[in-house]
């Protein structure tokens, strides 16, 4: 029979190391970013930008949501020369382990677009076409409706085909490179958006990201370019 010093010994020891064969908690099914740049001068010339984004995601099972919100604003000598939001909520329910179904809603108010708004909503079918630890790409196409309102013009309505492509390359752990294509195809217009970034993380948190986008109108009002580009240089803080 074993003596009280030992019991109290061996009591000791499975204290101490209980937690460490406690369940590890759950990780948390929600995910997000908050990306903000901004640049003024003064002087000779007085010029400023704002650019801020939000994104949150939610994955539980086969689900996967989410939300990107995005707030572009710049003027110079006083008078506003970009003023852009915009967002959109996209769902993916698995099919398998490379194949999902999808939802998407998105709407954009661009003072410099010649349309006073875009609205679309579409369903359709992806694909994980390439998915290692360092290659990410995925595409996805599907039918859906549009409804717009160019500057000085009716109300438009029409079928779309929605089309988007992801990319993504991770150098390191720190550091990736991303790549979005967008196509919203329909008989009164086609939206195109381009969107690369490269992020190289500063900390657990913080990161910064380098963009260059593109927007591009097939069928816009007379007097408004067809394509529109943007630079920013954003802190990024996920969680």
């Amino acid at each position: 029979m074993p003596s009280p010093r030992t019991c109290v010994t061996l009591f000791a020891a499975a204290t101490l190391c209980g937690p460490a064969f406690a369940a590890a908690p759950a990780a948390s099914p929600w995910s997000g970013s908050a990306e903000l740049g901004g640049v003024a001068t003064t002087g000779n010339s007085r010029t400023s930008s704002v650019d801020g984004k939000f994104k949150l995601g939610y994955a539980s099972g086969p689900w996967t949501s989410t939300v990107d919100l995005e707030v572009l604003r710049a003027s110079s000598a006083g008078s506003t020369t970009a003023n852009r939001q915009s967002g959109q909520w996209n769902t993916r329910r698995a099919l398998d382990a490379d194949d999902y179904v999808f939802g998407n809603l998105r709407a954009s108010h661009d003072s410099f677009s010649g349309y006073r708004y875009q609205a679309s909503a579409a369903l359709g079918l992806g694909r994980e076409l390439i998915h290692t630890s360092s290659v990410q790409l995925r595409a996805e196409i599907g039918p859906g409706y549009r409804q717009a309102e160019p500057e000085g013009g009716v109300v438009q309505r029409n079928a779309i085909v929605n089309a988007q492509g992801d990319f993504t390359y991770r150098f390191t752990s720190k550091a990736h490179f991303d790549q979005t294509l967008t196509a919203i195809a329909g008989s009164n217009n086609t939206q195109l958006e381009s969107v690369s970034a490269l992020t190289t993380s500063i900390t657990g948190a913080l990161a910064l990201k380098l963009s260059y986008t593109v927007l591009h109108n097939t069928r816009v009002p007379l007097g408004r370019e067809k394509t529109d580009t943007y630079t920013a240089i954003n802190l990024v803080y996920s969680f």
